[in-house]
């Protein structure tokens, strides 16, 4: 198409028309004149695109008689938007000729020109056409009209086509424009006139978020181009996960609890998932998904798991691995605690023995918090089975002594008021009573209950039996009434009251309490008592004070039941005066404390005095020692004749106690100024005990003879120690062997109760001291030599199924009564798998307790240490010593390496009895130096033995060797050390019995 000014000529037209005039009416002649018209004096072409065109005509028409030529159009303004086409024409009178302009934009924005039209008629326009039209963006035609990448992996690409159509005759360049063009690609191009082009564009992000860029369609330089929008997303990885972390909730350590995420394909494409890991053994998925080809925007749930290994926060990652352009990952973080609260207890199992019917007997269950994340809540307890109403429980108990009443219910069920145990020491106390109204034998199943998630309750098997005893014939001391005298505001007074057997049957004595405590004045210091069995001719003592800091006369009661149908209860009458007095006492009591049967007691003074401003006067007979639980109290020294005390003046009273009947005593001295009408309270206390002829016997051990007792946890956590203690058994047993020893080796859990099948052995992880494998698949004695090592090995691998590591108890229970001495543990249903043979008479006994966290047996470790020393009968502490492979003696474990932290109650017990305690944590070679340790204490006979009381003197000491008497000269007493000592040449040999018999010291006791 021709650019610029176009102009239409109008060719050659020969007219003939000339008449110079005509004759018409006689010579009338007429002038005629050509007259042309336009139609259209402007023309509008409105808005056209770029690139296109647009046709409009300017009519020429003749309105008169004479024919005259269209010479040509012409656009004066030479733009290059317009084009004007005419032809030379003659147009004859009546006859009209179009003038034909084209608007074709390029530019845009409005564009104006004129078109001055040449005609040679006499009468005709002068003023030229306007012409008016705007340049619009070009209508691009673009399919699709924009590029919606959706979402991508970061460093991963995707391209889609566009087709572009170019409606005009003007080339249309192609362009990427936009703040994230960088991320895209597009082909550069140039698309020709009416030209239809197909194209690629690639998203390739580099970061992530969400991008756009957009690629130009240009007409012209200044145009307004045609926009393709390009978007997408980029994302570090495939799948996005809800809830993201994945939330565990807290859970006590070797516990498991569930959570789930669901995993959403967020990509453009489909992805096959290759493998689910964690990276914490704590973490695993339930659910497979292997192979798994997962559709974009599909949604998959995966099922988690988290065991809790050790107490505090646990973060990990599940890792997805799967396959897209390429193996990518995605990850996703996983929030967990260990250490959640959780109730442990101890016992598990109370067996109260033979109790006469109306008696009644107690036992302590001690609840602690096995976890390490806030308050464990104790919140009832239950009773169940047929002999559940010969039982009962008392109220919890707090270290200090604060009794916490239940709040709700009714035996067999009773409710508590949430009393709180922290993690760590603190624990409560509950007693539980056997009080059988009926003759027979009775079991129950006690159920301890907590606020705590997991395990919220644990049980205690409880039993009993009961025979009937007949009557109780009984006496009460003293009687009829127990009468403090005068106790002035704010000073305490205490006696006490005696019950007697006095007849032939046993009495059952039980509910020993205050049934009236005078609103709070009266009180037994040690506390109610529970009752128990009183033989023939036999009795107990009890104290009863009294405090008060108002004066005034106050009364309570004492009652007690007995086996006496006709009278059950037995009730004693309590009263006291408090007012101030002028006599005051000092020492006050006066207590002689226990005296041996055979010892003679000193006297005990005190000095009576005035503490008023004016005189006071006694007289001897106001001086009076009432009998009070006895007569062994007596008045050896007061003054003869009356006495008059000037302030601050006194005088002494002795006394003296004869010590002849066994039990307390308690009375008191009554002093009466003639001035007060009560007389003052001196209270007396007294304990008469056996004789001091005393009897020690010892079991000479065998040399090179060792008993070791491995207590393995099998909790969930403990793999790896069980594997390194697996390691170091063959050397161990190896130098067992090199050194001469007779050893033999037993395997028991720190699991009390049951647990789960899981962790082999018969018992369900519950061995309660039975030694491992209880269903005898293997020997459960094993003889420490090196042909045993493999046995040991599978010993010690004990499972990994338990929550609760009750190491000392179920030590406890291992080596005690009925499992140490019986073939067969009477309270299972396992045949065989009692301990009996494991504990030779003669050998020394190591105990080497291996656990990845602190025991939470409850009761003070002292106690376990005592009960180690008393296992090889008196005075043989040395040798029975415990051992500790456990976190972290050493400082060797890393933050989260063990379930728990120090191990402080196992390595207190070690510590205790003469051990040692090593690392879990170390290597192999510090298992095999702990028990190189532990071989290295078998050795040599034993040639001192320590006497139980002060022995006399050498002179009054007896020693036997197998029932014979040794000649002095084969043993020497050391005072010093208060130990029988043989002389080289006469220790005696291994399995010897030796006895030794001498009078103790009066006042002394050594153990």
């Amino acid at each position: 198409m021709a650019r610029g000014i176009r102009r239409a000529v109008m060719g050659a037209l020969a007219l003939q028309a000339g008449l110079l005039g005509a004759c018409h009416d006689g010579d009338y002649v007429r002038n005629v004149h050509a007259t042309a018209v336009f139609d259209q004096a402007a023309l509008d072409f409105g808005r056209v695109p770029v690139g296109e065109w647009r046709e409009k005509e300017i009519t020429v028409r003749n309105v008169g008689y004479v024919p005259f030529s269209l010479i040509e159009a012409l656009e004066l303004e030479d733009n290059p938007s317009f084009v004007v086409e005419a032809k030379r024409d003659l147009i004859r009178s009546g006859e009209t000729r179009a003038v034909k302009v084209r608007f074709h934009p390029v530019r845009e924005g409005e564009i104006t020109a004129s078109v001055k039209v040449d005609v040679d008629a006499r009468n005709r326009p002068e003023e030229p056409v306007r012409l008016r039209g705007v340049g619009a963006p070009a209508e691009v035609i673009v399919d699709p009209p924009q590029l919606e990448f959706e979402t991508l992996e970061v460093d991963s690409e995707r391209t889609l086509p566009v087709t572009i159509a170019n409606p005009g005759d003007l080339p249309l360049s192609v362009s990427l424009k936009g703040e994230d063009a960088s991320e895209f690609r597009a082909d550069k191009l140039t698309i020709p006139p009416f030209g239809k082009v197909k194209l690629s564009a690639t998203f390739r992000p580099k970061t992530v978020g969400a991008r756009a860029a957009r690629i130009e369609i240009n007409a012209c330089g200044d145009c307004t181009p045609s926009v393709v929008p390009m978007t997408g997303r980029s994302v570090p990885s495939a799948f996005e996960f809800k809830p993201s972390p994945v939330p565990f909730q807290d859970t006590p350590v070797h516990e498991t609890s569930r959570s789930w995420t669901q995993m959403t394909n967020v990509t453009w494409r489909p992805v096959k998932v290759l493998t689910i890991s964690t990276s914490d053994q704590a973490f695993h998925t339930l659910t497979d998904l292997t192979e798994r080809t997962v559709q974009p925007g599909e949604s998959v749930k995966v099922d988690m798991e988290f065991a809790a290994r050790f107490a505090g926060p646990n973060v990990g990652k599940m890792m997805v691995d799967y396959l897209s352009d390429r193996t990518r990952r995605s990850e996703v973080m996983l929030d967990a605690r260990g250490g959640q609260p959780q109730l442990a207890l101890t016992p598990i199992d109370i067996d109260f023995g033979r109790v006469p019917k109306g008696g009644k007997v107690e036992a302590t269950v001690r609840l602690t918090n096995a976890g390490a994340n806030g308050d464990l809540h104790f919140v009832g307890v239950r009773g169940e089975g047929p002999g559940v109403a010969q039982f009962n429980v008392g109220p919890a108990t707090t270290p200090d002594g604060t009794e916490h009443p239940y709040s709700g219910g009714a035996w067999p069920d009773v409710v508590a008021p949430d009393v709180p145990i922290a993690p760590g020491d603190d624990f409560l106390d509950v007693k539980v009573f056997f009080e059988p109204t009926a003759v027979g034998d009775f079991q129950a199943t006690l159920v301890f209950r907590s606020d705590a998630i997991f395990n919220a309750e644990r049980t205690v098997t409880v039993k009993g039996s009961a025979w009937d005893t007949g009557t109780c014939k009984w006496r009460v001391l003293p009687w009829p009434e127990l009468d403090f005298g005068n106790v002035p505001p704010r000073q305490e007074g205490v006696l006490g009251f005696r019950f007697e057997n006095a007849g032939t049957d046993i009495c059952a004595v039980k509910d020993i309490h205050l049934s009236h405590d005078g609103g709070g004045v009266f009180f037994m210091p040690g506390g109610a008592l529970t009752g128990g069995v009183v033989l023939q001719d036999d009795a107990f003592s009890a104290m009863i004070g009294f405090y008060t800091k108002t004066a005034g006369t106050f009364t309570g009661e004492l009652e007690l039941t007995v086996n006496d149908p006709a009278a059950p209860v037995i009730k004693l009458p309590l009263r006291a005066i408090s007012t101030d007095s002028c006599i005051v006492a000092n020492p006050r009591p006066l207590d002689f404390g226990p005296i041996r049967y055979d010892c003679q007691p000193e006297p005990r003074t005190t000095l009576v005095s005035n503490a008023c401003s004016v005189p006071v006067t006694i007289r001897p007979e106001d001086i009076t020692l009432d009998p009070g639980t006895s007569e062994q109290f007596h008045i050896t020294r007061k003054p003869t004749a009356p006495v008059t005390l000037q302030p601050g003046e006194g005088f002494e009273l002795e006394v003296t106690y004869d010590r002849t009947v066994l039990g307390q005593h308690y009375a008191g001295i009554k002093v009466k100024p003639t001035n007060e009408a009560v007389p003052y309270l001196i209270p007396l206390w007294a304990e008469t005990n056996h004789e001091g002829s005393a009897v020690d016997r010892f079991v000479q051990g065998q040399a090179n003879q060792l008993d070791v007792l491995f207590v393995v946890s099998n909790t969930t956590t403990m793999q790896p120690w069980q594997q390194r203690l697996q390691q170091a058994i063959p050397g161990w047993l190896a130098e067992a062997e090199a050194a001469g020893l007779s050893m033999q080796v037993g395997v028991t859990t720190t699991g009390l109760v049951e647990r789960s099948p899981a962790c082999g052995g018969g018992a369900n992880g519950g061995e309660a001291g039975r030694l491992f494998p209880v269903d005898g698949s293997r020997e459960r004695i094993v003889q420490g030599t090196p042909a045993r090592a493999t046995t040991l090995q599978e010993n010690v691998a004990v499972g990994l199924c338990h929550n609760l590591p009750q190491g000392l108890e179920t030590m406890r229970m291992a080596l005690s009564t009925p499992l140490i001495d019986h073939v067969d543990d009477p309270r299972t249903l396992q045949a065989n798998d009692g301990n009996a043979g494991f504990l030779r008479p003669s050998a020394r006994l190591a105990v080497v307790f291996v656990a990845d966290e602190d025991d939470y047996s409850g009761f003070d470790p002292k106690s376990y240490v005592k009960f180690l020393q008393s296992l090889k009968g008196p005075n043989m502490s040395h040798r029975t010593q415990a051992y500790a492979l456990v976190p972290d003696a050493g400082g060797v474990c890393g933050a989260g390496q063990t379930a728990g932290g120090p191990a402080v109650r196992y390595m207190a017990v070690a510590s205790g009895t003469g051990g040692a305690s090593a690392s879990i944590c170390g290597g192999v070679s510090t298992y095999q130096a702990l028990l190189s340790r532990v071989l290295a204490r078998a050795a040599g006979p034993q040639a001192d033995f320590t006497l139980t009381f002060q022995a006399a003197g050498a002179a009054d000491i007896q020693v036997l060797v197998d029932g014979v008497e040794a000649p002095k000269e084969n043993w020497t007493y050391d005072a010093g050390r208060n130990a029988v000592i043989f002389t080289s040449g006469h220790v005696p040999a291994p399995g010897q019995n030796i006895e030794v018999r001498y009078s103790a010291q009066c006042g002394v006791v050594t153990q």
